[in-house]
């Protein structure tokens, strides 16, 4: 009889573990979700990435049948946040926005967490990048642009440990000008500095910049595309000009460390159902950016190969 109670009780623990390690709070697989998920964002209001994260939120809420709220969290050029998700309850109701900038970070320095700190789900939307400047430069063509840099220092805007240092780097490479990075957290306050003419340049993303264009604020000069873009059709290409340059990044979303696979199947479900619903595509492209969803499998397959190439640019930057 002892041994008798003594497996059920057994049981009993080991069913209680499964049912908390698959959903927390004795939630199983099949409840989730069964409250609202919040999404890290690890950037501040107004950027790219901040925009581009609520339009996710917002429709794949409907796929999800739960609300997504998103919850700005920023600081060290995306780095605070994600630390803070990488902490969280691996139960599938804490997600987070990551893109090529958190890679940068880590190979320099700057953070111990990269991509493989996740689970990734997928990636939804990608944004080219456009090279920007203050108009007090009196700069309207790349051509100008590039006389100004060989005669002139210009003052770049941007995370100095994110993405934008590469593609500083790669620019005043290309270019063969004379820069120099000015630090600034996150695209929103680069383009704030630029738009008051506390910087030269910046590299920025339509939907972040474009009402300062409009404003008469900035310029851009060229996009980081292989052919030019319907949304801009007068905006060159670093290509066609010449140059070796192209420039983007993609937006996905990743879940804690030992967040259950059947949890991050469902995730995955819910953003491939965004990603072709067509109302999610019209909003992504009124704001200048383009889907480009990628599953579980093939973002991590991207993350791999970025993180090669991040590595070998960081690498590089160190030894000069």
């Amino acid at each position: 009889m002892r041994k008798y109670k003594r497996l059920i009780t057994l049981g009993l623990m080991v069913a209680t573990m499964t049912l908390v390690a698959c959903g927390g709070n004795g939630e199983s697989v099949e409840d989730f979700p069964s409250q609202e998920v919040e999404m890290t964002i690890p950037w501040s209001p107004g950027g790219g990435s901040d925009i581009e994260g609520r339009l996710v939120a917002d429709h794949a809420s409907n796929q999800l049948d739960t609300d997504i709220v998103p919850v700005n969290v920023p600081g060290v050029g995306g780095t605070v946040g994600l630390e803070e998700l990488s902490d969280k309850e691996a139960d599938g109701y804490n997600i987070g926005q990551i893109h090529e900038g958190l890679l940068v970070a880590h190979h320099s320095d700057v953070t111990q967490i990269n991509y493989d700190s996740f689970e990734p789900i997928a990636s939804m939307s990608s944004s080219d990048q456009i090279l920007a400047v203050s108009s007090d430069m009196g700069v309207e063509t790349l051509e100008e642009f590039v006389e100004y840099g060989q005669e002139n220092e210009i003052q770049f805007g941007g995370t100095v440990a994110g993405i934008p240092r590469v593609w500083v780097e790669q620019i005043g490479s290309e270019l063969d000008i004379n820069y120099n990075l000015v630090g600034y957290e996150g695209i929103a306050e680069a383009i704030q500095a630029l738009a008051g003419g506390h910087i030269d340049a910046a590299i920025v993303d339509y939907p972040s910049a474009i009402d300062f264009v409009e404003a008469g604020e900035m310029n851009f000069l060229a996009i980081g595309t292989e052919e030019r873009v319907e949304r801009t059709p007068d905006l060159p290409t670093f290509v066609e000009k010449g140059y070796d340059l192209t420039m983007g990044i993609n937006r996905g979303y990743v879940a804690p460390e030992g967040t259950p696979e059947e949890i991050i199947e469902k995730l995955e479900q819910a953003l491939e159902e965004t990603a072709n619903d067509e109302d999610y595509i019209q909003a992504v492209e009124d704001v200048g950016a383009s889907v480009n969803f990628m599953g579980t499998d093939e973002y991590k397959e991207y993350l791999d190969n970025q993180d090669e190439l991040i590595n070998e640019v960081i690498s590089n930057l160190s030894d000069e």
